[in-house]
This record gives structure tokens, C-alpha cells and sequence, in this order.
């Protein structure tokens, strides 16, 4: 109610205006023979009819704040019970306008997006004819730099493809029957050199586990807690995986024994661009982009991502499987 007379503060007090216009105008119009009993019973007549008027604008009001907290969703013809006509021709006219800005400005990230995409999938021969290139070098120092440095252009081509479809991946989503350990392998595959460069140790705890979900997608997830991994090393590096099933979901647990997560971080690691304490000003620059995409593909996929901010002997990461076939129409 009291929002309510705020918003309204304006039009109250003119009505207010105008009954005691009304009482100044009789009384200096008809002076002594004026009957105050008459002017009283108008002054009775014009409150009640402002106090119905204000308790129909009030649920009024009440209807639309109502509908305001559902977040419903209202055509033009529902919007004419509450609006005047000439509201809703603007709301009409603005919803035109920003319907036409907002599909040329999807137009605009569809057709960058197609273009990454074409540029990533071009670059693949240049780096695979360095590759070939560095293979007949004989400077064995050299080549081991160069190698690193191909690798990590690789990485970070492939980041920017699947960031790219990141935007619209509906149309890029197969969701399927996926043995889990496969899906580390291939993970583990991608980053081979680094891990061997850096003589990790690989500690996996799975069986013959399946979870359905997108095989590319889900491979993307776990590419980021391996770089993670890589990234932040400590000595005598290990990475394990274990992965946990009962009757309502399926645990996969991520943890190394790097210098972790500090925990005035934990809270910030998923958000965009968070680059966090931790080397900051070390040997790598972070783009604070990995863990932000790892939740935004979690959520398509219906995973639950979670952090141990218990776990003080590097970081752990918890992804948690909700068993979906009957949501997918899938076989078991």
C-alpha cells in the first residue's frame, strides 16, 4: 500500500486540490448564503467517490504487481484490462523495434561465429605442417620448445571453436549413451605432451561406468580441469579421477595436488573473467574464461559442478550425474 500512494502521491494530491477548490469557490461565490450542511454533504460525496476510486486503482494495482512476482507473460490483448490503449501501442511499437535489433544482432553473432568456426577448422593444416616442420629439426632443445609452443597454439584453437558454439550449442547437443572412462582417455589424449612433459602421474579409479550425456561437450569439460591442472602444478604432479555410482546419479571426482584454490576465490571461480590469486602474476596469464564455460555447458547438460573447499592438498572438482535416460527417451 505504501508503494502504492507513492506512485500515486501526484493524483492524490490533486484530487485533494480540487475538493478544496470546490469549498473555496462556494464559499466565496455565495458568501453568507451559503448552506454549510450542503457544502458538508458534497465534501462527504466527493471523498467517497475518491475512496472508491483509489480502492479500485489499488487492485488494479495489486493485480498487476501479482502478475509482476509470477514473471508471467502477457499478449496485448490480456495488457488492455490494465493499460490504456495508447501504453500499449508504445510497449507494441518498442517490442518491434528491439525484436528487429535483437535478431540482426543475433545475425551478427551467427555469422562471427561461422567465421571462427572456418578460421579454427583453416589453421589445423598451417599447425599440422609445423608440426612435420619441427620433426626434422635437429636442435633437440629447439625442438621440445617448438613442440610446447605447437601444442599450445592447438589448445588454444580448439578453446576458441568450442567458446564460439558456446553461444547456441541446442543445435550442437547429441545426447547419448557414453562409457565415462572413454571420455577421460580422450580428455587425458588431448593434453598427452603436457602431462608427459611435465611427468604426471595419472591415477585413474573408474570402471565400466556410463552416464548419458554429449560426448564432445562433456570431453570440453574435462579438458579445462586438466589445463587447470597443468597450469598450476606443484611438484611431483598427479591427477586422479575416481568416479562413484549409486542408485540416483553418478559422482566424478577431478583432483590434483597442485596449489589449489584459495578460499576467498572458491566463491568467484565460475564467474567470467575471474582470474583469481593464485599466479596471477606467474608464469601464466589467465583468461578467467575456462571454469565459466565448464558451468555454462554443465547447465545444458543438466550436470551439477561443485568444488570441495574442504580439500587442502591441491583442488577437487565434483560433477555430479543425474540419470536422464527417461528425460532423453534413451535405452539403458
Amino acid at each position: 500500500m505504501i508503494n502504492y500512494l507513492k506512485e500515486h502521491m501526484l493524483q492524490n494530491i490533486i484530487y485533494i486540490l480540487i475538493i478544496v477548490f470546490i469549498n473555496v469557490y462556494f464559499i466565496y461565490l455565495c458568501g453568507r448564503n451559503l448552506y454549510m450542511d450542503d457544502l458538508l454533504y458534497l465534501d462527504i460525496i466527493l471523498v467517497f467517490l475518491g475512496f472508491v476510486l483509489l480502492v479500485i486503482s489499488y487492485l488494479r494495482y495489486q493485480q498487476v504487481e501479482r502478475i509482476y512476482q509470477r514473471n508471467s507473460f502477457l499478449t496485448s490483448n490480456k495488457l488492455k484490462e490494465y493499460l490504456p490503449k495508447q501504453t500499449i501501442k508504445i510497449i507494441e511499437k518498442n517490442n518491434f523495434y528491439y525484436s528487429n535489433e535483437n535478431n540482426y544482432l543475433r545475425g551478427q553473432i551467427q555469422e562471427l561465429s561461422d567465421y571462427i568456426t572456418k578460421w579454427s577448422h583453416e589453421t589445423k593444416l598451417p599447425i599440422a605442417s609445423l608440426r612435420l616442420m619441427n620433426e626434422r629439426n635437429n636442435d633437440l632443445i629447439l625442438k621440445k620448445e617448438m613442440r610446447l609452443v605447437i601444442e599450445q597454439i592447438q589448445l588454444l584453437v580448439n578453446i576458441m571453436l568450442i567458446s564460439s558454439k558456446l553461444r547456441n550449442p541446442e543445435n550442437d547437443i547429441k545426447i547419448e549413451k557414453i562409457l565415462i572412462s572413454q571420455v577421460i582417455k580422450e580428455a587425458i589424449k588431448h593434453h598427452s605432451y603436457f602431462l608427459i612433459n611435465d611427468h604426471f602421474t595419472i591415477n585413474l579409479k573408474v570402471e565400466n561406468e556410463y552416464v548419458y550425456s554429449d560426448r564432445r561437450w562433456l570431453t570440453y569439460m574435462l579438458d579445462q580441469f586438466i589445463t587447470n591442472s597443468i597450469k598450476y602444478k606443484s611438484n611431483n604432479p598427479k591427477l586422479t579421477f575416481v568416479v562413484k555410482q549409486n542408485e540416483k546419479k553418478l559422482t566424478l571426482i577431478i583432483e590434483d595436488n597442485g596449489i589449489g584454490i584459495s578460499k576467498e576465490d572458491v566463491p568467484y571461480i565460475f564467474d567470467c573473467g575471474f582470474i583469481g590469486h593464485n599466479l596471477r602474476d606467474g608464469d601464466y596469464r589467465s583468461t578467467g574464461m575456462g571454469l565459466y564455460f565448464v558451468k555454462e555447458i554443465a547447465k545444458k547438460l543438466e550436470i551439477r559442478v561443485l568444488i570441495d573447499e574442504n580439500f587442502n592438498s591441491g583442488s577437487r572438482f565434483i560433477l555430479e550425474f543425474v540419470d536422464n535416460a527417461k528425460y532423453f527417451l534413451l535405452d539403458y
